[in-house]
């Protein structure tokens, strides 16, 4: 979904249209490279015994996705001029002397956003040439994640498929609460048996994959909950149940919650906003898992006003110090910045200079930057050093970011009200209610 956002943060920044089409019967257009049959359905059997040869491909054909996938990556590429990204294969770019188009793909349902109507009329004109589209208009419900586009803004959210969760696992009366997990709660693995026969008919598993649609889709701020709490899928008790209702309980209070992509200085050229910037926030916390003492690695990418990257995860390895665990947190981030700088610069807005990647250590913003620390740290895998490699070839610039501010803290533990509003904010999350009374300051 790291693209979906990237292409609605571009559209926000630009002030770009947006249109969704569907493909009537997608992989009925797709061409079959062998001969395949089939028996005569039922209430078309001639009563000959003969059998059918299949000249396109049928839905439940088990090459009948990637035979679709070919053919529209045919029309897209050979047909109307597209360029399939090589960073990202479900997203296709157009750019001439008419402006920027971009189209991202999900089976049949396609996403696109250009600079302009009569950009998305030529794209629909061309995909009539050869599917039967349906033109479904502004984008409202795309992935699960409602869309919705307000003057220079887009929000996303997942509002109705957060409802359906509460509903589904008997939560939809629960009682709110301001965070998704109680920072003064430390859980455990291993309960005793009489806990885990108390857990055979509770859906854990279930919930925290549920969750994790709602953490990857829109709601970064409970990533680490979620993260934290699906350690314990295989062998759950009842502490780790009262955790994830508390998520829940938190999903209850912030239903209309979502991200939030605006235009930044609209006096501004349009040219202007060719050039925007990416940029990250990295952080760690060492040692933060008292069962096996890994710690966390977290990050955030925005662009413009809103994250469209995100990460909370469990390092692989024990960091043996806060050093150690936080310069791998910042080798895991320039990962994903690298793969983000070459996904915008084949949308053609080229990071011409160094990602501006933020982390709240200084002895790990040394080490990365040169080899004071090379005695002490030689024993951290190679495959972390390459931090090095990207800060001298002048594709990360790495930086000193308060602990206060850095907003990658929110994936790293479970924090107090305050700060955890504080952060969510500063992501970009917002509440309708928030949301109107910006627009209405603005008014006044």
């Amino acid at each position: 979904m790291d693209s979906l956002r990237t292409i609605l943060a571009i559209a926000a920044e630009r002030g770009m249209e947006l249109c969704q089409f569907d493909v009537v019967g997608a992989y009925l257009n797709a061409d079959l490279d062998k001969e395949i049959y089939m028996c005569q359905p039922p209430g078309y059997d001639d009563g000959s015994g003969r059998v059918l040869r299949l000249q396109k491909a049928l839905y439940g054909l088990k090459q009948g996705g990637r035979k679709w996938n070919q053919r529209f990556n045919r029309v897209m590429v050979e047909d109307l001029g597209f360029t399939r990204l090589n960073s990202e294969p479900c997203v296709y770019m157009r750019s001439d002397r008419c402006g920027l188009t971009m189209v991202g793909v999900h089976v049949d349902d396609m996403i696109s956003a250009a600079d302009g109507p009569e950009l998305i009329a030529e794209l629909e004109a061309g995909l009539k040439r050869f599917f039967e589209i349906t033109d479904l208009g502004t984008p409202r419900l795309l992935l699960g994640l409602e869309l919705t586009r307000d003057g220079s803004s887009i929000t996303i959210r997942q509002t109705h498929f957060i409802r359906s969760t509460l509903e589904r696992f008997g939560m939809a009366d629960c009682a709110p609460v301001n965070t998704p997990m109680d920072p003064n709660v430390r859980l455990l693995k291993e309960p005793d048996d009489a806990d885990l026969s108390d857990m055979k008919d509770i859906p854990y598993q279930a919930a925290i994959g549920t969750l994790m649609y709602a953490a990857l889709g829109t709601r970064p701020d409970i990533s680490y909950a979620v993260q934290a709490l699906s350690q314990f899928s295989s062998r759950p008790g009842p502490a780790h149940w009262t955790a994830v209702k508390r998520v829940f309980r938190y999903l209850k209070g912030t239903l209309d919650y979502g991200i939030t992509y605006r235009r930044k200085g609209e006096q501004q050229p349009r040219a202007y906003y060719d050039h925007f910037r990416l940029e990250g926030y990295s952080d760690a916390d060492w040692g933060a898992n008292p069962v096996d003492r890994m710690s966390i690695s977290g990050y955030a990418f925005l662009i413009g006003s809103g994250v469209i990257a995100w990460s909370s995860k469990k390092q692989a390895v024990v960091a043996l110090s806060s050093t150690e665990a936080e310069y791998m947190a910042i080798s895991y981030a320039a990962r994903q910045a690298i793969w983000m700088r070459s996904m915008l610069a084949e949308l053609t807005f080229v990071q011409e200079r160094a990602t501006k990647l933020r982390a709240d250590n200084q002895s790990a913003i040394a080490l990365s930057k040169d080899n004071v620390y090379h005695a002490r740290s030689k024993h951290i895998d190679i495959q972390h050093h390459f931090i090095r490699e990207c800060i001298e070839s002048d594709t990360i610039a790495l930086s000193y970011v308060p602990t206060d501010e850095n907003v990658a803290d929110l994936f790293m533990k479970a924090l107090p009200r305050e700060r955890f509003h504080q952060l969510r904010k500063q992501l970009g999350i917002f509440s309708d209610a928030e949301l109107r009374g910006s627009v209405e300051g603005k008014g006044h």
